[in-house]
């Protein structure tokens, strides 16, 4: 495990200032002992989110009794993760569901009615029923056409058999999280919209973790900013007015972003339509005295961040193996020890001597949930940059090993019942400690490839500004030996968003059309509508004739968060929805400090430690916000003096960064709540009176949110004694993701 400390640190060749030097330095550099470098997260002391996994829970269970009688499930397999994390089987069962299956999109025999070439005989030849063993039939879905197609050829299907009887089953759909007008005027068009019953199960946010709450509407990147497609942001200011609903008021919203400005209108017209039915409603009236404000960051403000390889043990478990819905895919002997001898089965020989066939497939892996509740090993190398996770993942065999040698010690019967009495929670530390090995050396033969060191010097060279032209040179040449494609888009894009033909991002106008030609001649012209879609959502743009002028943030501490709590609230809050400037990414790399040369991934005093030596661009807008003094005096030490945390500063929306903010593109949003939403100028919601007492800042990601991202997140957590970060998202995305999300044919 030595060598994991060093797989992700061979990011340059020699020692060349900016980031990717800095990590080398910091790899040698003496620092405290790992052991002390982040302690195991304390007990969570924030927002409850149990409440929604019960309203969730509930929403379904409700929708399961509006049948009365036994059912089949029929459900879509996007669905499956997001409600495994509400209800289980069992409960399921209780509800009246007997059996369970997968819904399986349309046959080729199934043909439109609208299709020109429908005829009689496809309807009634070769279509797939439903093979149910109860008279009701439930499908949960999306609303997408796909599923309206699988549901109506059953529906043909049992209506071809029996032409003139009732049919054989009764069929209820429920959408999630509600029915849209297409595939109503689809089951119209197949004459089938009389034969279903229709509901709406409003599934909103799910909880994934204590800090985490998200929408897990995976095709929300692409709806929003490919698509134009505008309802994940309707669905994400519905499921915040839950969040309103059961927690208070949100005292202060504030984004950066047009779609963050957007969003915070829907927001705010909600509550006034909520208030015109229900004038006292408490919970749209009285201020949270648990959520201090809610922050919202529009993905298309920060795609730098997404761009870049995540560098934390979760984060690169979303990179190389992939989390869904808080579970990972793994090989079955990870989680049993018993090693699995691929196929060999009892199958004939196709002489008939009935010698075993020895099979080559691969075998099923199995998913695993990455619960941080029962898995203290998990809890305490998540959020850790991968080049200590192979010390960490050392010392926790030795303290387990020194355990194990303990029964030797054991000679009376008191100390051997002792012993075994925690024998089961060493045999749970051991299965830990042999899932995370496995899957760290499956991260580290990924990261000690030549390809991924390149990639990551490209990476930390292009946030850092560093000599951009020979970081273009190096992607070309990336491309002329034909490396993997996925990889090459991202470093284009990447370098397009940080401003590798000025101040405003984009590529110059020649370049870009040069390397676009040549990856189309690379890699098959089959590509051109993945590179038109990441120019239309702004990943790979042409470069502004002029650059825009970059602004500077800063000023003293007192002036930025001076004054009390009171006078935070007299503040100037007037939403601002100007357009930003015409800079970008590199406008604000120097005002926002999102490069640190200084970085000791073993004892991190920053949030850059999550990139080696990058602060995501997102993340320092949720400090200008809620801790200032991170950013006015970096270098300083953060790490509690005799364990004693300070107190968190009131929040006082941009003030003091109002320069660096305006400088990034889109509107910059600042709105306090009042109890009366018709009066402008009424009194402010008052935040708690108690200074110390703990509060939740909501951080939403519209477009998505990296684990890198969470992980700084709560490493702000922890600087404070009375401020937590919660992170509520659509989804949770990756740079991979994103450009694979846009692409047509799979790459």
């Amino acid at each position: 495990m030595a060598s994991a400390a060093t797989a992700t640190r061979q990011a340059g060749p020699g020692p060349a200032s900016g980031a990717a030097s800095t990590s080398s330095r910091s790899n040698s550099a003496a620092g405290p002992s790992v052991d002390t470098a982040q302690p195991i997260p304390e007990p969570w002391d924030g927002l409850d989110t149990r409440i929604l996994t019960d309203l969730a829970r509930r929403g379904l269970m409700s929708t399961l009794d509006t049948i009365k009688e036994a059912k089949t499930l029929m459900l879509d397999p996007s669905l499956a993760g997001p409600l495994g994390l509400v209800a289980d089987v069992s409960s399921l069962k209780q509800h009246g569901v007997e059996k369970m299956f997968w819904l399986e999109p349309a046959s080729a025999a199934f043909v439109t009615k609208t299709d020109a070439s429908h005829s009689q005989s496809q309807t009634k030849a070769g279509l797939k029923s439903v093979n149910a063993p109860t008279k009701s039939v439930v499908y949960i879905c999306r609303p997408e056409i796909k599923w309206m197609k699988a549901i109506a050829e059953h529906l043909r299907a049992d209506r071809s058999v029996r032409p003139t009887s009732p049919l054989q089953h009764t069929y209820t759909i429920s959408f999630v999280p509600h029915r849209t007008e297409p595939c109503l005027q689809f089951l119209d068009q197949e004459a089938v919209l009389s034969d279903v019953s229709l509901l709406d199960f409003g599934l909103e946010f799910v909880p994934l973790d204590n800090d985490l709450i998200s929408l897990e509407d995976d095709a929300a990147w692409k709806k929003i900013y490919c698509d134009g497609d505008h309802t994940p942001i309707f669905r994400s200011a519905q499921a915040l007015m839950t969040l309103q609903h059961a927690y208070g008021l949100f005292p202060r919203i504030l984004g950066k972003g047009a779609l963050a400005r957007r969003l915070a209108d829907l927001l705010i017209r909600q509550r006034r339509e909520h208030l015109a039915s229900d004038p006292s409603s408490p919970a749209l009236t009285t201020p949270s005295q648990l959520i201090d404000s809610l922050i919202i960051i529009d993905r298309a403000v920060d795609y730098a961040t997404p761009l870049c390889t995540q560098l934390t043990y979760e984060g690169l478990l979303d990179e190389v193996v992939g989390i869904s819905n808080g579970h990972v895919e793994v090989d079955p002997a990870l989680l049993t020890g018993q090693s699995q001898t691929p196929g060999v089965g009892g199958h004939p020989h196709a002489s008939g001597s009935g010698t075993p066939l020895q099979m080559t497939s691969t075998p099923k892996k199995r998913k695993h949930r990455l619960d941080p509740q029962t898995d203290l090993l998990f809890a305490e190398i998540r959020n850790l940059n991968f080049a200590v996770v192979g010390d960490r993942l050392h010392k926790a065999a030795k303290r387990l090993n020194q355990d194990y040698e303990g029964r030797h010690a054991a000679k009376t019967v008191s100390q051997i019942r002792a012993f075994v009495g925690k024998l089961g929670g060493l045999q749970s530390e051991h299965a830990s400690l042999r899932l995370h090995t496995g899957l760290t050396e499956k991260i580290m033969e990924w990261t000690a490839r030549e390809e991924f060191n390149r990639m990551l010097e490209i990476q930390q060279n292009s946030v850092a500004g560093l000599d951009l032209t020979s970081q273009y040179a190096a992607i070309e040449d990336m491309i002329n030996e034909e490396r993997e494609l996925v990889g090459v888009l991202r470093l284009l894009c990447l370098t397009s968003v940080v401003g590798l033909g000025s101040v405003a991002g984009g590529i110059k106008a020649k370049n870009l059309e040069y390397v676009k030609r040549e990856i189309l001649q690379t890699y098959g012209y089959q590509h051109l509508p993945l590179l038109l879609a990441l120019q239309k959502v702004g990943l790979l743009t042409r470069a502004a004739a002029g650059p825009a002028v970059g602004g500077t943030g800063g000023g003293l501490l007192s002036s930025v968060v001076g004054g009390s709590t009171a006078g935070a609230a007299d503040a100037d809050t007037r939403g601002t929805a100007e357009e930003g400037g015409r800079g970008g990414f590199a406008s604000v790399r120097k005002s926002l400090r999102l490069i640190n040369d200084d970085v000791d991934e073993r004892a991190p005093a920053d949030i850059s430690y999550v990139y080696s030596g990058y602060a995501p661009l997102s993340v320092r807008l949720v400090q200008a916000v809620a801790q200032k003094e991170a950013l006015l005096d970096i270098t300083r030490d953060p790490r509690p003096t005799k364990n004693v945390k300070p107190r968190a500063h009131p929040i006082v929306g941009w003030r003091g960064f109002e320069d660096a903010v305006h400088q990034l593109p889109g509107a910059t949003v600042d709105e306090i709540q009042r109890p009366n939403a018709s009066t402008e100028g009424g009194p402010a919601l008052m935040p708690p009176t108690d200074p110390d007492a703990v509060t939740t800042t909501l951080v939403f990601f519209l477009g998505g949110a990296t684990y890198t991202e969470l992980a700084a997140l709560r490493y702000m957590n922890a600087q404070t004694r009375n401020r937590r970060f919660v992170v509520a998202t659509t989804n949770t995305i990756n740079g991979n993701k994103m450009i694979r999300d846009l692409a047509e044919t799979p790459i």
